[in-house]
């Protein structure tokens, strides 16, 4: 039977499970890409805090958020934008992400956002850069940092222009909880709460903030609980990447369950065959040395026999390799193999 406090903890976790996050695309989307004031705010100062420009204006360039096409087909919801002096932005959250195929995909769009801004006969003089701002919940093979930043360089890491037309800037979720051990959370500032709150999903941890930047994201979530339509897509968009992310891991599992049980029976394999080497290399050193001991009795024994003219086989198989010896060194001063065998058990 389960007690209350049980009862209560399973309870909470099927809530958990079912809320939706604040790292879903589709709430990412609605709340920077749309064009009321609240997400002009949150775009505008995420872009200031990442690439430090501060947009006067901005303005979203794929806006569109139509439920009956998210129903039809799973989409890159990125957000696009074009702020007063012409820069663009692309700001897009990746929860699934699969390393190699997705940074050439990130670079795919960067280059594309750079080749649409010009229209044939334009110049290149007039190319402005463009600024891609991708939040991952991983982090990269080769830093742990909440922010990266890449462009163009040289093997000595100078460079490629001053003025470079390509900047991506990762922003690596799990940093923040470890930026949280360091120095506490009260000492977090706007966005690394943001962070906290996209990687975290508590919104406990953050109920007193006072940064203007959190509190209109959370205003954001609660309109687009509203929003019928969006927020039961975006539940059923978390289920679907949360089985395939179960999928994944289950996958994962049953191959190293395997490849430890394929591994065993080829190791065991090997180490028959190596043991077999070994013991054939062994039994030939063995062999060897037995065999030398052998043919060191038979040459012995024709010797006593030559002298003493009586075979001596069956005693010599009895004695040790120290006393074969001896035998060898008394054959030459004993005049009977009496006297012989009285000298090799004085000397033992």
């Amino acid at each position: 039977m389960l007690t209350k406090d049980v009862t209560e903890n399973k309870e909470m976790k099927v809530e958990v499970q079912e809320r939706l996050k604040y790292d879903n695309d589709i709430f990412f989307k609605f709340a920077l890409g749309t064009e009321d004031e609240d997400a002009a705010f949150i775009r505008n100062t995420i872009i200031e805090r990442v690439t430090g420009i501060h947009p006067k204006e901005s303005t979203v360039l794929n806006p569109n958020l139509d439920p009956a096409i998210l129903k039809k087909k799973k989409m890159v919801l990125d957000i696009r934008v074009k702020d007063s002096e012409g820069r663009e932005y692309g700001i897009e959250m990746q929860t699934t992400y699969s390393k190699q195929s997705e940074l050439k995909r990130f670079e795919l769009y960067g280059a594309r956002m750079l080749s649409n801004q010009l229209d044939s006969g334009e110049r290149y003089y007039d190319l402005l850069p463009v600024y891609q701002i991708i939040f991952l919940d991983s982090y990269a093979e080769h830093t742990k940092k909440l922010i990266d930043a890449y462009q163009m360089r040289n093997e000595e890491g100078e460079v490629e222009s001053k003025r470079s037309l390509m900047k991506r800037i990762y922003i690596y979720l799990p940093e923040i909880n470890a930026i949280v051990k360091r120095k506490g959370f009260e000492k977090l500032n706007d966005f690394e709460q943001l962070c906290f709150l996209f990687k975290n999903n508590d919104e406990d941890g953050i109920l007193k903030t006072e940064e203007r930047l959190v509190k209109k994201v959370m205003e954001k979530y609660r309109k687009f609980q509203d929003a019928e339509d969006l927020w039961s897509i975006a539940m059923a968009t978390q289920i679907q990447e949360q089985r395939e992310k179960n999928a994944i891991l289950d996958s994962f599992e049953d191959g190293v369950e395997q490849g430890i049980k394929q591994g065993m029976e080829k190791g065991l394999e090997q180490g028959i065959e190596q043991g077999i080497e070994q013991g054939i290399e062994q039994g030939i050193e063995l062999g060897i040395k037995q065999g030398q001991k052998e043919g060191e009795r038979t040459l012995l024994n024709r010797l006593l026999v030559n002298k003493y003219h009586e075979d001596c086989s069956t005693w010599l198989c009895s004695l040790t390799t120290e006393q074969i010896d001896h035998v060898s060194n008394l054959l030459f001063t004993c005049d009977t193999l009496q006297e012989l065998k009285n000298q090799l058990t004085v000397n033992k």
